[in-house]
């Protein structure tokens, strides 16, 4: 499977924004430059070695989620469960199967009413975070 420059930036914001994390910040904690951050989520300008130095710093972040859209957000951290506090778990979760069904339409190119429907729906449980 090829890698979607437009929904890496997406779902790398997406991380951003459950951490409470700005641009500048993910920079700093990634030891690279709020440049790259801002590239990364435009999803332009950018090697694959910049993006998998700044997803190793991240060490909760699944970057195969990140790159592929497979699998889950956040690694698993042994018996201890992702790194997230519980209450927001089943909203995460929603958003989650939200963002993979987007994947799924604009992978299809099926209809764009339901696409800006799940962008909508998105944007709306982001800003509830």
């Amino acid at each position: 499977m090829a890698a979607n420059l437009d929904q890496i930036g997406a779902r790398f914001r997406f991380y951003m924004k459950i951490k409470e994390l700005g641009i500048y910040e993910a920079g700093i904690l990634s030891g690279t430059s709020a440049t790259l951050i801002s590239n990364i989520i435009a999803g332009k300008n950018y090697t694959m070695d910049e993006l998998l130095k700044v997803l190793s710093e991240f060490k909760d972040l699944n970057s195969h989620w990140v790159i592929y859209g497979e699998g889950n957000l956040f690694k698993q951290t042994g018996h201890h469960g992702p790194i997230v506090p519980e209450k927001r778990m089943q909203h995460l979760q929603e958003m989650q199967r939200l963002l993979e069904k987007l994947d799924a339409i604009e992978k299809s190119k099926a209809n764009q009413n339901q696409i800006e429907a799940l962008k909508a729906r998105i944007a709306a449980l982001t800003t509830q975070l």
